[in-house]
């Protein structure tokens, strides 16, 4: 296995997030569905049960990198991705691929040089790593207060093609 995937699988466990393998997608597409933009996602574009990702039990989204040393994934916000989509329900799935692994964060900022320069950068690069979680004021752990309470990396394409 990839040196880098098998980190980022490592690391993304470690955050409390799961790697699923492309043959369990269907079954992760359950109860009310948003299918985003993304190229990527147009093969589940039919899956899709509701068009706002509010009301959205379960978020299939792409992403623009995965950081193998923190369990990360990047996504640029814009037209395609749009910020609600990674927040709002409680499932987030994500599909990526191997040829998105970055070794660390600053790859990730070099290999995206051209598109964060003022007046080109997106409305936001958001950086997802594990399940939302919180904790109160008696250090009581909460997934899923300020976002999903699940999230499921898929590998599709280069070495998980579906």
């Amino acid at each position: 296995m990839n040196p880098l995937r098998q980190l980022f699988e490592q690391r993304l466990a470690q955050t409390g997030g799961s790697v699923a393998a492309p043959a369990e997608l269907d079954s992760l597409l359950t109860g009310r569905v948003f299918v985003s933009a993304h190229p990527v996602c147009r093969p589940w574009a039919a899956r899709a049960t509701c068009h706002d990702p509010r009301e959205a039990d379960v978020v299939l989204t792409g992403c623009d990198a995965m950081i193998a040393e923190t369990g990360t994934v990047a996504v640029f916000s814009g037209p395609v991705e749009g910020r609600l989509s990674t927040l709002t329900a409680p499932t987030h799935v994500v599909l990526g691929s191997e040829s998105q692994l970055a070794p660390d964060m600053e790859t990730v900022f070099e290999r995206f040089a051209d598109r964060l320069r003022p007046g080109v950068s997106p409305a936001s690069l958001m950086f997802i790593t594990g399940p939302s979680r919180t904790t109160d004021i008696e250090k009581t752990l909460v997934l899923g207060v300020h976002g999903p309470k699940k999230l499921v990396c898929v590998f599709v394409g280069d070495g998980g093609a579906v």
